[in-house]
């Protein structure tokens, strides 16, 4: 897959048409989940796919905006162990698989949800892992393809994406990146002297609940160590999907460009003055 140009066209799609997903390509999907590259290898993960009509009405008052379902013709449910990093996996493998469904040419959307045991239940699904991420399937009923979606509610299916435009509402990279410490904002130039300026472009488009985009990064020396912005990120479903999806950006773009990217969760010893109301997420070896 050309990722670099998945991201680009990234846009979040909340009218469907009637028209069902075949088979056949829920079928790639799932086989494209089950041999992904994973954020944490040791999770043991796998999707269900519903079809559209029954189970929008079944999770009608569950999920989406304050309970507003987005109606699309099929579901992903991606169902995962509970360990440690197990909903940044889910945001890494979640997002991942919305850009192969890109290059299959389906259209996507992120539906949020506030209690998953309800939609196992809603929904039928016998197991002993948890629902990590709800994904709509199909194709965009609108005419013209706009690139990005509207501002509007607290979830993905209403965030203001704007990943095909990288324009004033996203964030520059000297803001996002900073060397050796907290506050000291990395140059382009620098960053393209250290072979990370196109990892780091990618990840600035990545896509945010409501485009708080809440990561920022420091590179020191070999180390690439990224912090979101929340003051509970322990207990915040959002920011750990959030974190998932830059950490895949990020890490995709090193994968064709340079070398395959790991992500560590270890603690780190070293104080870089990061603000309280940062949280680490993990770090990248560079």
């Amino acid at each position: 897959m050309d990722y670099k140009s998945l991201i680009v066209k990234g846009k979040s799609v909340r009218n469907f048409k009637e028209t069902p997903v075949d088979a056949k390509l829920l079928g790639e999907l799932e086989n494209f989940v089950a041999n992904c590259k994973k954020l944490v290898s040791s999770i043991d993960v796998e999707v269900r796919f519903f079809a559209g009509d029954d189970s929008y009405k079944r999770l009608y008052g569950i999920a989406g905006y304050q309970g507003v379902m987005i109606e699309a013709p099929n579901y992903m449910v991606l169902l995962s162990e509970d360990k440690p990093q197990h909903i940044e996996n889910a945001g890494y493998i979640g997002e991942r698989t919305i850009l192969k469904a890109r290059d299959l040419g389906i259209d996507s959307c992120w539906v949020s949800y506030t209690n998953q045991a309800m939609i196992k239940t809603t929904l039928g699904i016998e197991s002993d892992k948890e629902v990590v991420a709800l994904i709509a399937l199909g194709y965009d009923s609108n005419i013209k393809h706009v690139e990005g979606a509207g501002k509007a509610g607290s979830n993905y299916s209403k965030s203001k994406l704007s990943v095909g435009n990288v324009g004033s509402d996203r964030i520059s990279i000297e803001e996002m990146v900073y060397i050796d410490k907290w506050g000291n904002a990395a140059s382009s130039e620098l960053l393209e002297e250290r072979a990370l300026l196109d990892a780091f472009s990618y990840a600035r488009m990545a896509p945010s609940a409501l485009n708080k985009q809440p990561w920022r990064f420091i590179v020191d020396g070999g180390k690439v160590i990224l912090a979101i912005n929340n003051e509970n990120y322990s207990g915040s479903y959002v920011n750990k999907i959030d974190a998932g999806i830059v950490m895949l950006y990020f890490g995709v773009i090193l994968d064709v460009t340079m070398f395959d990217s790991k992500w560590g969760f270890d603690k780190l010893d070293k104080d870089y003055g990061i603000p309280s109301n940062y949280t680490v997420v993990g770090y990248c070896n560079i």
